[in-house]
């Protein structure tokens, strides 16, 4: 009886799981193409521990398993989550195979049999076969366990991976040494709060300010030193190889969409075929319907098709970006200007076959022997193609801009010198880039050009703040208190309305956390209105209403609330670990090499 239970069992392990397990998003594909590009044969290294590319195929297939069980389809967006995701859980799980062993972290075969028997996962214990009248049955969770072999060999196998880690997670929290003091202080932070009003003198709703060009130069000549020297950093130029279907991928799906057609024709329903032949996931199931629309609402080549047919026709094979469409004119609803239509299509989706993603491969595997030869201009300019020219990258950014998170092309910005030219490497979205270091610098300055928009907007900002605070010392002193938010709303300032505003609150007016409000809000009593208030978004008069001070006597007797603030410090401190760890560890990271 306990078959539905193990699977079940199966999808609940890696949820479990997953909580020791930090995941990301972005990726690329699965397919595994080595071709011009062998670098051994692993994935990538953490701390000189291997992945290999059988590991990283197990995972893929471990985590598609896991998104089927909850009922999700795959498609090219989940297959790329996928395999980022199969890569942070590979690279995390490293970590912790490591960090045991470093600290010494065992686990006795009593232990293991304890936790079995007495901690069932919080998620099992929810499964109905597990429990009586909705409520969690020890005795049948016992008799599981002795009666189902493969039931326990799931769970004794998830223990063994989820008991060391949590006795690891257990030892770093204790070494965070989290006192009462440290108790206290959260404790106040969560609960000094603030209820009432704010009038804010918006700078938005201020007259309009010059900045002349010869003061956003004097600034940053100024400030130059101290807010646009940056470093390291480097700087690449670039060709990027996009991997698209060709004329001869379109071809080949055209001939089934060719004979799909020649079905309708012949009489053949159109929603039946629809149903079955579509790849559009969003009409198939109804038949290819897509509904009422107008113009402007669809790619140009569906839409000019659309709109020449007649109530009842069906168009002939129309080829878009996403593949190619045969398209029926279900109603001509309107016509002239405000013309609309319902229609239904049937989709074929056309992908880069193999042959053009080796061709693709080819082309800037030439590209960058022809770069290392005559320069990335030359090269560019003899296979007619365009130099894109990269900003600056700080070496203590992870993310590239343009790329996202590509190791290969950090590490290759990071090492080498000047006017070298990379491997053909593979960004998460499939391109292929051919880079070339244009500047590898400890010390760089912000180029003006790039920033003066910045400087002249941060100008005018100040200009507006400092006039809109002379209005509002004029407007406090010309009324009284109980008048400011009435009178104040009436001129056209933002009132900004106070429930349980404490550190780190969030003030939707301004788009901002403003620890300069926040500390002259929690310093007023109740009753109390403040002075004028100066922030990096402009003045403020606040008014507490009602202060709440925390109750420091009942917290002192109040075991379950320490206990839950001490959880969550540890717990920080323990992601802060584990954060710092993976960021000194030496990851290796070659999936690009091989189509991953």
């Amino acid at each position: 009886m306990l078959d539905d239970l193990r699977k079940r069992q199966k999808v609940v392990i890696y949820i479990v799981a997953a909580v020791f397990i930090l995941t990301g998003a972005g990726g690329t594909i699965f397919g595994l193409k080595e071709g011009l590009f062998g670098r051994g044969r692993y994935v990538g290294k953490v701390n000189g521990s291997k992945i290999t590319i059988q590991e990283f195929q197990n995972k893929v297939a471990e985590i598609t398993e896991r998104y089927r069980n909850q009922g999700q389809q795959i498609d090219e967006s989940s297959r790329a989550w996928i395999s980022s995701s199969a890569w942070e859980e590979l690279v995390n799980e490293k970590l912790w195979e490591q960090q045991i062993k470093k600290h010494r972290i065992k686990v006795s075969n009593d232990e293991l049999l304890t936790e079995i028997q007495n901690n069932p996962p919080q998620e099992l214990m929810q499964n109905e076969q597990l429990q009586t009248n909705g409520v969690f049955d020890r005795r049948k969770y016992i008799d599981a366990l002795k009666n189902d072999l493969q039931f326990y060999a799931i769970l004794e196998d998830y223990m063994r991976t989820y008991l060391p880690r949590k006795k690891l997670q257990d030892k770093i929290k204790k070494d965070a040494k989290i006192t009462m003091d440290s108790l206290k202080v959260e404790y106040t932070r969560e609960n000094d709060k603030v209820n009432g009003k704010a009038l804010w003198f918006d700078y938005n709703k201020a007259d309009s300010v010059y900045v002349s060009d010869a003061e956003v130069r004097n600034y940053y000549n100024k400030n130059k030193e101290t807010e646009y020297k940056k470093g390291p950093a480097s700087r690449i130029k670039y060709l990027l190889f996009e991997v698209k279907p060709s004329d001869r991928d379109y071809s080949l799906v055209k001939v089934e969409m060719d004979k799909l057609y020649q079905r309708i024709m012949k009489g053949e329903d159109f929603a039946s075929l629809a149903e079955t032949y579509s790849e559009d996931p969003g009409s198939a199931q109804n038949g290819g319907s897509l509904g009422e629309f107008g113009r402007g609402q669809m790619v140009p080549e569906f839409e000019k098709a659309a709109f020449a047919l007649k109530a009842g026709e069906v168009s002939r094979p129309v080829r878009s970006d996403f593949g190619w469409h045969i398209i029926r004119c279900d109603e001509v609803v309107a016509t002239g200007a405000e013309a609309r239509i319902k229609a239904s299509h049937i989709l074929m989706k056309v992908e880069a076959s193999d042959q053009t993603h080796d061709e693709v491969m080819a082309a800037a595997d030439r590209a960058q022997k022809l770069t290392k030869k005559k320069g990335i201009d030359a090269a560019a300019k003899e296979l007619k193609m365009e130099v894109i020219e990269g900003n600056w990258h700080p070496h203590d950014q992870e993310n590239i801009a343009g790329f996202g998170n590509l190791p290969e092309l950090k590490n290759f910005m990071l090492k080498k010198r000047e006017k070298s030219v990379s491997d053909v490497l593979r960004d998460r979205s499939g391109r292929y880039i051919v880079a070339y270091l244009t500047d590898n610098k400890k010390v760089y300055y912000e180029d003006f050009e790039t920033i003066k928009l910045q400087i002249k907007y941060k100008l005018e900002k100040d200009k507006k703040i400092a006039n809109v605070e002379k209005k509002a010392q004029a407007f406090l002193s010309s009324t009284t208190p109980s008048e400011y938010f009435t009178k104040g709303v009436a001129a056209g300032w933002t009132l900004v309305e106070l429930k349980g505003h404490k550190h780190n609150s969030y003030i939707n007016e301004i788009h901002a956390i403003s620890h300069e409000f926040t500390e002259a809000a929690l310093k007023l009593r109740t009753g109390q209105y403040s002075s004028l208030v100066k922030t990096k978004e402009g003045p403020f008069v606040i008014w507490a209403e009602e202060r709440i001070k925390p109750d420091m006597a009942a917290f002192a007797k109040d075991k379950d609330e320490q206990n839950r603030l001490r959880d969550k410090l540890e717990n920080a401190a323990f992601n802060r670990w584990f954060d710092q760890t993976k960021k000194d560890a030496k990851i290796v990271d070659n999936r690009s090499y091989f189509g991953f």
